[in-house]
């Protein structure tokens, strides 16, 4: 849905080489019994043309990974994901000054004073210390003042969610990893810009509940991601589009900005890409291509057909 700004480092996670062979190993009829996976081909395009809907944090275990993946990888020669990943340098700085209020604002004047009250009662602050050691130690809250809610939920809480995954072994990193070996195009389906100011946009309330949002999901938030990983690894998009309910259904113009709004967006930047004739895999987090206003919904109301392998 969201590249956090915690996916900076680009790891070359695994060789291709066992996945080349599992294709010559597989007979053109054996397909049809792949299980399915959030790997889509359009099949009335020019070139090969792909989506695949990703997972932003994965584990060692979750390689290799199925066939569809490997054969986006091997058949595209172009790959666009959210953002330009060859930017992440321009899109940490801008992410980051977008999370900061402007000189003479901070939070104490933008939340509720008991969730402030909370926040400084109950939440530590990480730093590196500048001694020759380098060793961590804890700071009280009142350092973050500077930044916006919605900035201290993804780093200082979000990181919760993905204890036992990694987002350096994420489909993406994988993706962008594969690509650059190969010497393929890469690009992004938002500027640096238009990818910041999805959450640096938010307005000061909705930013609130994002934060109060991400405080209430520590309980859940193992069982949640499990959910959600396992229906990714199934192609099952009616249990990745549930998945996301609560989130529509307490603030569902929140969840329109962050993925039904930027679907409407895409489509023509998408469209120009088949027009182009040149093999290519659409890259995003599975959410896109799930729901009723899902990418693929779109393409097909456009007259494009779409197969899931």
């Amino acid at each position: 849905m969201f590249f956090p700004p915690r996916r900076i480092t680009y790891y070359s996670t695994a060789s291709l080489a066992f996945a080349f062979a599992v294709f010559l190993a597989i007979p053109a009829h054996g397909a049809q019994r792949l299980p399915k996976s959030c790997v889509w081909r359009v099949t009335n395009a020019k070139a090969p043309f792909y989506l695949v809907g990703s997972i932003h944090a994965l584990s060692k275990s979750d390689y290799p990974l199925p066939a569809p993946y490997e054969i986006a990888l091997r058949n595209s020669k172009r790959f666009l994901f959210e953002f330009d990943p060859t930017k992440h340098l321009e899109f940490e700085r801008k992410f980051e000054a977008a999370g900061k209020y402007p000189r003479g604002q901070d939070i104490r004047s933008k939340i509720d004073p008991e969730l402030l009250a909370w926040l400084r009662q109950n939440v530590a602050t990480v730093k590196p210390d500048n001694r020759p050691t380098r060793r961590e130690r804890a700071r009280n809250f009142d350092t973050e003042f500077c930044y916006k809610p919605w900035w201290i939920a993804q780093h200082l809480v979000g990181p919760v969610t993905y204890s036992k995954t990694s987002l350096s072994h994420g489909l993406d990193n994988y993706f962008v990893d594969s690509a650059t070996r190969e010497k393929k195009e890469i690009a992004g389906l938002e500027s640096v810009n238009e990818h910041v100011a999805v959450m640096g946009g938010l307005s000061d309330r909705d930013s609130e509940f994002i934060l109060r949002d991400a405080l209430d999901q520590p309980r859940n938030a193992e069982k949640e991601f499990s959910r959600m990983h396992k229906a990714w690894l199934k192609g099952d998009t009616n249990a990745l589009w549930a998945g996301d309910s609560r989130l529509r259904k307490q603030a569902p113009w929140i969840a329109a900005r962050f993925v039904d709004d930027r679907n409407l967006k895409w489509i023509p930047r998408i469209e120009a890409e088949l027009k182009t004739g040149k093999p290519t895999a659409i890259v995003a987090g599975a959410l896109h291509f799930s729901g009723p206003n899902s990418v693929i919904k779109l393409l097909e109301k456009r007259g494009y057909k779409i197969e899931q392998l």
